[in-house]
Parts: C-alpha cells; structure tokens; sequence
C-alpha cells in the first residue's frame, strides 16, 4: 500500500475526517471523540507555526499521530467509566524478562496503584527478576515464579532457585504430555510407526490421556468419602440439568448452589494415572508439602481440545489442596476454540512448544534429596 500521508494544521478544520472526507455521516460520539482529540492536538502544537507534516508508514504509526497521549490514570479511569465498574482493577503483571532492575519494575508497580489498578502480582519465568521485589515497593506484592512444566518446579527446588511458601505456575499440559527418550531407538520407532499408520483418528489420542504418575494425590481427611456428601451419576446428572433450568431463570442463589454441588461431586472422581517401573514415583503433591509451595496451573488456550482441558479442570477441582491457585484460564471461562484437534505430529494438550523448553520429572528423585546430579 501507498505510504500514508497526514497534514496536521493549526486552523480549525472540524469538518474534515482523517482521509479528507466530510465527518457529516458519523454519529455524535465519534464527532465528540473527534473533537476532544483535536483539541489536545491543537493544544499541543500551540506553540507551533504554519503546517506539520506526519509521515505514517504503519497502523501503529498512524494511530500515534491521530490520537491524543493519554495517562494511564486517564487510560484506567476511561476503562472503568466503558465497563461502569469503580472497583480498581486487579492486574497480575506477567514480565517478559528485559532484565531490567527491580526497583524499576517496583516503581511500575507504585505507578500503577497510584494510578487506580490493583496489582494483585508480578510474574516471571526468571526467578531472580522477581525476588524481593516487596521491599522495593511502597506496600507487599505477590512474588510469583512461572514455570514451563511440572519438571521445572522439581528441579527448581533443588537448585535453590524455588524457595520454601514460594507461589508458582506451571502448565498443566505437563501433566499428560508424555516425554519420549529421543536417545531410546524403541521409543522413536513406536512414535513413528504410530504416526504413520495410514488410518489416523483424533479421538483415539484423545480419549487415551492419562495422568502422570506425579500427578498422584492423596486426599487429606478433611476431604475423605465419609465427610462428603458423595452423589450418584443420577444425582450429578440431575444437578447438571437443574444448573441449565436455573441459568434461564433469575434466581442466582440456586444456580450458585446447584454449581457449588456439582463442583463437590467431582472432589470424589477416580482419576487414571500411568504406571512407572517399578512402581515408585515422587509427585507433585510431595513437593508441595514439602517446600510449602502454593501451586496454581495454566495453559495455552489455543493449544488445547476439549478432551484435554475437560480432564484437567475436573482434576483441578478435585485436587484443591494441591493447586491452592487454581486453573488460570486466560480467555472466556468455559469455551476452546472449536476445532482444536491432535494431528499427527500436533499435541493439543495444552503444553505447545514449552514441551521442548520444559524439563521432564524425575521419578527417582526425592523432594528430602538435597541436591541434584
């Protein structure tokens, strides 16, 4: 496309849009938008002469010359007036690491509360960029580490890198992906000839997840069968419909407690794990208690079929004494993308392309082991 040309002037030219063209047809609140973005315009070249001439040569570039700089206490203040909220904001602040230092990031941080947000945390995969960052800042905020698999939290807290009541993230497609031992000619013929075979099906891959070994959980006595009110299949199905009926209607308190029901109902589901040699394994939960983790779990939305985040979220909520942080669901709660299927040489469990930067878990190591090899 030919570059994109604009003529900034000092006169007073209201009734002329941004391509010349009379502003006429739009509505009022765009000619109110357009006014108040002249206006600062002006106020801006005030001091200026005779004609600006603003060459964009992208959307990003031409947005900039055309549209007013906003504060962001403006920016958050114009949020809450569109969704008519005025509750501060709760942001968790996921950092791309630029290394930059920690008193800077603790000054955004100030900034951002000052400006009307409520920054509930800070996150990175690099632990050091967000150690200590609390004592930078004017009050506490969650120190969060990210990982990319459930191995990485193994490893982390034997390297020292994870600390004990350290909050931490990992993705949750860990847990099914199963890790191939490219070094073990046995294990790369079976992937192949499995791929390979002329008759493919995707549901086949999907209805064959399993859970980790180290996924394993033991239910503390607070969540044993006989303190739980444990329903039927018939019951849950009928609390199922009783959900549906109560979301066409207007009363929410029965909706809230069909929901809570059909939640508890799931605490009792049995779960099918794969077996390890020898059938010892350490788990996630070992690891949890030990180090006094607080666990939470996300995944790549885009990257995932129904079949997979259906079997996680069931074990999340089954397990709420391990991943005290829940399931981090970053797009509309309950729906996937339609379509999302495995393929031949495409896993849809989540996980995407942090399986190649994600370590494995180590069945034969220990969370009392003091250090790793």
């Amino acid at each position: 496309p030919r570059k994109i040309v604009m003529m900034r002037s000092n006169e007073d030219d209201d009734d002329i849009s941004i391509d010349g063209s009379i502003t006429s047809e739009l509505t009022s609140p765009q000619t109110a938008f357009l006014a108040r973005t002249r206006k600062a315009q002006k106020a801006r070249s005030a001091k200026k002469k005779g004609q600006q001439r603003v060459d964009s040569t992208s959307l990003n570039a031409l947005a900039k010359s055309i549209c007013p700089d906003y504060s962001i206490k403006d920016s958050i203040d114009s949020l809450k007036h569109i969704i008519q909220c005025p509750a501060p904001f709760g942001l968790v602040l996921d950092m791309k690491s630029r290394h930059v230092s920690r008193k800077v990031w603790a000054l955004v941080i100030d900034f951002l509360r000052d400006a009307g947000a409520r920054v509930e945390g800070i996150a990175s995969f690099f632990v050091e960029e967000v150690r200590d960052i609390s004592k930078y800042c004017n009050s506490p905020v969650n120190e969060i580490v990210f990982a990319h698999s459930a191995g990485d939290i193994q490893l982390g807290c034997h390297d020292g890198r994870i600390r004990r009541g350290d909050k931490v993230f990992f993705n949750a497609g860990s847990l099914l992906w199963d890790y191939p031992n490219i070094f073990d000619v046995n294990d790369m013929r079976n992937i192949l000839e499995h791929r390979m075979q002329i008759c493919f099906y995707a549901e086949d891959i999907k209805q064959s997840y399993r859970l980790k070994a180290y996924a394993k959980t033991t239910k503390p006595a607070q969540y044993s069968p006989k303190n739980q009110n444990i329903m039927s299949d018939d019951e849950s199905e009928t609390c199922a419909e009783s959900a549906d009926d109560a979301s066409t209607g207007s009363d929410l308190f029965t909706k809230l407690l069909v929901q809570d029901r059909i939640r508890k109902s799931s605490v009792n589901m049995d779960f099918t794990y794969e077996e390890v040699p020898g059938g010892v394994c350490s788990t996630i939960q070992e690891y949890k208690n030990h180090y006094n983790l607080k666990i939470g779990l996300y995944v790549q939305e885009f990257a995932i079929d129904d079949a997979a985040v259906s079997l996680i979220v069931k074990y999340v909520n089954a397990n709420p004494h391990v991943y005290e942080l829940g399931l981090s669901w970053g797009g509309i709660n309950g729906l996937t993308v339609r379509g999302i299927q495995p393929g031949r040489f495409t896993a849809t469990d989540g996980l995407w392309n942090q399986r190649y930067a994600g370590m494995p878990w180590r069945e034969d190591l220990k969370p009392s082991d003091e250090s790793t090899t």
